[in-house]
């Protein structure tokens, strides 16, 4: 197959894979951005809303629509960090709770999708996409 052909496949995936999680987000009563805020605040113990913003591509000020939103629920809380003006991001013990319960049918299905390509393939499936993002990167911010 040749390069371009490569690429269109590639790109088209990818614009499914984002697509599938968009589906899945509405399916569930919640917007992308809000779904993927929660995730990844489900995956650490505490961000900026600069770190999510730069991390999971989502403009600054929709992240901090979604935590403005999130925070009136009592799902998050602001504390400080050290040394600066910054604060963090945190779940509380609601918004765990239900992060961990919106998010659960998601985090399986991504499970079940990796472990379908077997180990040798959902390794090879990482290495490659890491080595491609790193090398994309440096062409286009090297070449524009």
């Amino acid at each position: 197959m040749e390069i371009r052909a490569q690429m269109e496949l590639f790109n088209t995936c990818f614009c499914k894979v984002n697509e599938l999680y968009r589906e899945w987000a509405k399916r569930n009563g919640m917007s992308y951005n809000t779904m993927m805020t929660l995730y990844a605040l489900g995956e650490s113990r505490g961000a900026t809303q600069k770190q999510i913003a730069d991390d999971w591509l989502i403009p600054k000020q929709t992240v901090n629509t979604v935590v403005k939103d999130l925070e009136k629920r009592g799902l998050v809380r602001f504390e400080p960090l050290p040394g600066g003006r910054q604060k963090a991001v945190c779940l509380t013990e609601a918004g765990r709770a239900f992060a961990d319960a919106c998010l659960k049918t998601l985090y399986e299905s991504e499970e079940r999708a990796m472990r379908s390509l077997g180990g040798e393939l959902s390794e090879a499936f990482l290495r490659g996409n890491l080595a491609y993002t790193e090398a994309f990167e440096k062409e286009v911010r090297s070449r524009g």
